[in-house]
């Protein structure tokens, strides 16, 4: 009855010439970057006739479809995932001013991320049920690429960018040294350097637990 009724408004109020441009329907909210399970908010009713790509009516009418990564539906008049700044969007066909990191400002991303200190914490808010979270505290942080500091929080896409930054220069680091060592074996054909025993040329490094 509800769906019935926001159709007839709708049709109604394109007899009398207003043209409604465009008409309020049900979209998707962008949700978590990363899915862990539904959290129920209790200022959201659950949705029970709404479905994605109906009409609505109010406009900014909002409820909860008990979606795993938390997304909500929202009456509104466009896609609120395709709105600035709204969900991440990685298509370049939605950005401008695209400049690539060069190799100096990924070495800064990589020193940066070695001075966040990593903890764990549970949630006020959740109870003393809250299982316990691992991460880093913003405020330990200060001002990055990270944080999203008008909300007061994790900018996780940001903050899993700058750990690929650390990835490509720890790579590039690891392709020089297998390359000296591969030169070095050429080398000495296969003999150890002097000064060293066989043993000592050829031993691997311990590896860390």
């Amino acid at each position: 009855m509800p769906r019935l009724s926001a159709l007839l408004i709708l049709i109604a109020l394109a007899a009398c010439g207003g043209e409604p441009t465009p008409a309020p329907q049900w979209y998707f909210t962008c949700g978590d970057p990363v899915c862990e399970g539904h959290r129920p908010d209790p200022g959201i009713p659950p949705c029970s006739f709404q479905h994605p790509g109906e009409a609505c009516l109010p406009e900014g009418a909002t409820c909860d479809p008990l979606d795993e990564c938390n997304r909500r539906l929202l009456c509104a008049t466009s896609d609120p995932t395709q709105q600035p700044g709204a969900c991440p969007i990685s298509s370049a066909r939605f950005k401008r001013d695209i400049e690539y990191l060069s190799e100096a400002e990924r070495w800064d991303l990589y020193r940066e991320l070695r001075r966040f200190r990593l903890a764990t914490y549970h949630y006020r808010a959740a109870g003393p049920a809250d299982r316990q979270h691992l991460g880093f505290i913003i405020e330990d942080v200060g001002p990055s690429a990270a944080v999203d500091a008008e909300h007061d929080r994790v900018d996780l896409y940001g903050y899993a960018s700058m750990a690929v930054a650390a990835l490509q220069v720890q790579a590039a680091q690891i392709e020089s040294l297998q390359a000296e060592v591969a030169a070095l074996r050429r080398e000495f054909g296969g003999r150890p350097a002097p000064g060293t025993s066989r043993a000592t040329a050829y031993a691997r490094p311990p590896t860390r637990p």
